[in-house]
């Protein structure tokens, strides 16, 4: 029961955090559960057995639709904001936005 209070929780602050920082309300709002793969060693080009598990962690999203090609994003894990155009993906190496592009 904690643990899916906790979830409720998080959808919650993830809306808020939509609201404040991008005006109004998400279209969706998704979960996607954490995971890790426990491999053996030199598994992982010898053709070896990876077993994937979901873990306790997860990430949230709320998404609006946008009629044009800009992309606007904010973290509130990193309390900073991003952006970038769907034709323009220029790749900053180190910044966290290059993940979910």
């Amino acid at each position: 029961m904690k643990a899916c209070s906790k979830r409720l929780d998080l959808r919650q602050a993830v809306v808020d955090g939509f609201r404040t920082h991008m005006g109004g309300h998400p279209d969706v709002v998704v979960r996607a559960p954490g995971r890790v793969n426990l491999i053996g060693e030199h598994t992982d080009y010898n053709g070896g057995f990876v077993m994937p598990m979901a873990i306790d962690r997860g990430i949230w999203i709320a998404l609006r639709y946008r009629h044009d090609s800009m992309v606007k994003l904010y973290s509130l894990d990193f309390n900073n904001g991003a952006k970038f155009h769907l034709e323009r993906m220029e790749h900053r190496n180190s910044h966290w936005c290059e993940y979910l592009k």
